[in-house]
C-alpha cells in the first residue's frame, strides 16, 4: 500500500457553531497561511449489498456529488484507525459519471484498489461482495453537506493542510451535526497537532469519535421515525 492510498485527517467536534463561521474568515491559523477557500454543497449516497456485507467488512462505498460539478467521485474506504481525533485509513477515489451504475463504480475502485497497491482493502472488497454479492442501486443512507474548504500552508516547514468546516443534513431524519476536518496534504504528526493548537486557540472542541456515516447510522438505529 502507498503513502498516496491513505486518508488521514484530525476530526473535531465544535462545542459553539460560532467557531465554524470564525475558522472561515481567517486569513493565518497559528503558523499557517491561508492560501484559498471555497465552498461545497456535496450530496453524499452510501452503498451496501441487500445483506449489508460492505458494512460487515468495514468497507465503506459512497458516491459524492458536488453542486455544479459533472462528474461524481465515488470512494471506497477500509477499515480506519482513530485516536485522539486524527483517523487514518485506506482510500481509493475516482472520478465517474453520477448516474453509473454502483454495480459497475464498485468494479471499478475494486480495479483501482489492485492496482494502487491497496491490496488488503481489494481483498475486504473481494470478500463482501462474494457473501453479498454487488452493491444495490439506491443508497440505504443519504446525507447533504455545506462545506467550507480552507486551504492551509506553512512553507517554511513543508506542512499542506486541508481544512473543511461541515455542516451535515441526514436527508429524511431530523438529524444534523457540525464537524471540522483537517486532513494531511503533506507533513507529518505535528502538522495536524499545530492545526488542533491553532483550532482549539479560536473556541473550544472535542474529538470526534467514529466517522459521519457511523453516528448517522446510530441515529438511525436508536430512531424510530424521526
Amino acid at each position: 500500500m502507498t503513502a498516496a492510498n491513505l486518508e488521514r485527517e484530525l476530526k473535531l467536534r465544535p462545542d459553539e457553531p460560532e467557531l465554524l463561521d470564525r475558522l472561515a474568515v481567517v486569513d493565518r491559523l497559528g503558523p499557517f497561511t491561508v492560501t484559498g477557500r471555497r465552498r461545497e454543497i456535496q450530496r453524499n449516497g452510501f452503498f451496501d449489498s441487500s445483506s449489508r456485507a460492505f458494512g460487515g467488512a468495514r468497507v465503506s462505498f459512497r458516491r459524492r456529488t458536488i453542486q455544479g460539478a459533472s462528474l461524481a467521485t465515488w470512494t471506497l474506504k477500509g477499515e480506519g484507525q482513530q485516536a485522539r481525533g486524527v483517523a487514518t485509513r485506506t482510500e481509493i477515489e475516482l472520478q465517474l459519471e453520477p448516474d453509473m451504475a454502483p454495480a459497475v463504480a464498485i468494479g471499478a475502485l475494486r480495479q483501482a484498489a489492485s492496482q494502487r497497491g491497496a491490496t488488503a482493502l481489494a481483498e475486504a472488497l473481494g470478500d463482501a461482495l462474494a457473501v453479498g454479492g454487488l452493491p444495490l442501486a439506491r443508497p440505504y443512507l443519504e446525507t447533504e453537506t455545506d462545506r467550507t474548504i480552507v486551504d492551509l500552508e506553512a512553507a517554511d516547514r513543508g506542512w499542506s493542510v486541508e481544512l473543511a468546516l461541515d455542516r451535515v443534513r441526514l436527508v429524511g431524519h431530523g438529524y444534523a451535526e457540525l464537524e471540522i476536518e483537517a486532513e494531511l496534504k503533506r507533513g507529518d504528526d505535528a502538522t495536524l497537532e499545530a492545526a488542533r493548537q491553532a483550532i482549539i486557540a479560536l473556541g473550544p472542541t472535542h474529538d470526534s469519535e467514529g466517522s459521519k456515516l457511523s453516528r448517522a447510522l446510530a441515529h438511525v438505529g436508536a430512531c424510530s421515525g424521526c
